[in-house]
């Protein structure tokens, strides 16, 4: 490998409170490392001027087509108490017992949780993450570990998580002992540019999970895709502070184990997230990096807890975006506040909350939003 080329790009969108507006900015991804042998034999791939952009419409063009097409995925796997609670052992030295607070801010820091996997027990809004591992040999992955399943060609190897969303079937929800079906298909391949002239692909997916009583949980994603950088020179992530003073607050150091756990409970083999040479010195990053997934599920603790101690109140729809990368071993601080209900919300739901993780510098890195229903009676 004559050399590794980084990504240091980060894309600026316009900030907006509300999940349902455009995407702010957002949260790289590890990048698969190819050679530039491994590139030169894939595709002829100009890099000046308009050329790029013709090239590499014709690339995405092509991958389009059959990626659109390919067949749904479909994978099984069964809503196990076990997993549960190895999830809940590795988020436990983050995940407080919190009391409700309306008039004044609670903070909160590491302890223990009343939280139980009895058969027949709803499943925690995004913990289905630790479900339906990717099974992928070593073979098959790339460079850095990742799964490519749905990875456009090279050049455009750096990935980003631009952000997503759950939303559960009141009716149905996922419950301890349910087996599980399911079905992932990409639903849409947009080409933009960023300001700078880069060329980005949108890639849109949607993941539908069923259990013997039909559809219960819909989480859809978009990931972004750019070329390399070539350059090597780092972009600081802009700081953006919260709008916003929160009613509820919970310290979190996430370790080395943690990240380690997370990654042997989801069957993540991404460098990026365990190997600190690789995240060093391939991605330029200072430390080995918080999973993207494992950060929303954080963010999602303080009103996870605090429903806990309100029976018949669930989470029906869960929206974020990441904003700027976290890291092991670096303090951040989970944020929650109570929102006033406005007329486009569904008529079902009850309560509204802005929820974001704060880095230590006190700017977002995660944002989003939480509506809440009364769970119909059967």
């Amino acid at each position: 490998m004559t050399s590794l080329m980084r990504v240091h790009s980060r894309l600026a969108l316009r900030t907006t409170a509300a999940s349902k507006a455009p995407l702010t900015s957002l949260h790289r991804l590890p990048v698969a490392v190819a050679s530039s042998r491994s590139l030169s034999h894939t595709h002829a791939y100009s890099t000046s001027g308009s050329g790029s952009s013709t090239s590499a419409a014709d690339i995405i063009s092509a991958w389009k087509a059959s990626i659109l097409k390919k067949p749904v995925l479909l994978e099984r796997d069964t809503v196990r108490p076990q997993t549960l609670q190895m999830l809940l052992m590795t988020l436990n030295k983050s995940s407080p017992t919190i009391l409700p607070s309306t008039t004044t801010t609670t903070t909160t820091t590491a302890n223990s949780n009343n939280t139980s996997f009895n058969k027949g027990s709803p499943l925690p809004v995004n913990w289905h993450h630790i479900f339906f591992p990717p099974m992928i040999g070593e073979q098959d992955l790339g460079q850095d570990g990742y799964e490519m399943t749905h990875a456009p060609p090279a050049p455009f190897l750096a990935r980003m998580w631009a952000g997503g969303g759950v939303e559960q079937n009141p009716r149905n929800l996922l419950r301890v002992g349910q087996e599980m079906v399911m079905k992932t298909k990409c639903t849409g391949v947009d080409i933009k540019q960023s300001r700078e002239g880069k060329v980005m692909v949108f890639v849109s997916l949607e993941k539908l999970i069923e259990n013997e009583h039909g559809l219960a949980l819909t989480d859809t994603r978009t990931l972004v895709y750019m070329e390399k950088d070539k350059d090597g020179s780092p972009v600081k992530p802009k700081l953006v502070k919260p709008r916003r003073q929160a009613d509820i607050t919970m310290d979190v150091h996430p370790t080395a184990i943690q990240l380690f756990r997370y990654s042997a409970l989801t069957f993540n083999s991404h460098r990026i997230h365990f190997d600190h040479e690789y995240a060093n010195n391939v991605e330029d990053h200072p430390a080995c990096l918080v999973h993207g997934p494992l950060s929303a599920t954080l963010m999602l603790e303080p009103l996870r807890q605090q429903l806990q101690q309100r029976p018949g109140k669930i989470i029906k729809n869960f929206r974020y975006r990441a904003l700027s990368p976290l890291y092991v071993d670096q303090p951040i601080q989970i944020c929650a506040k109570k929102m006033t209900l406005i007329p486009t919300m569904d008529a079902d739901v009850e309560e509204s909350y802005e929820v974001w993780v704060e880095n230590p510098q006190g700017g977002l890195a995660m944002s989003g939003t939480v509506e809440v229903v009364q769970e119909p009676r059967s």
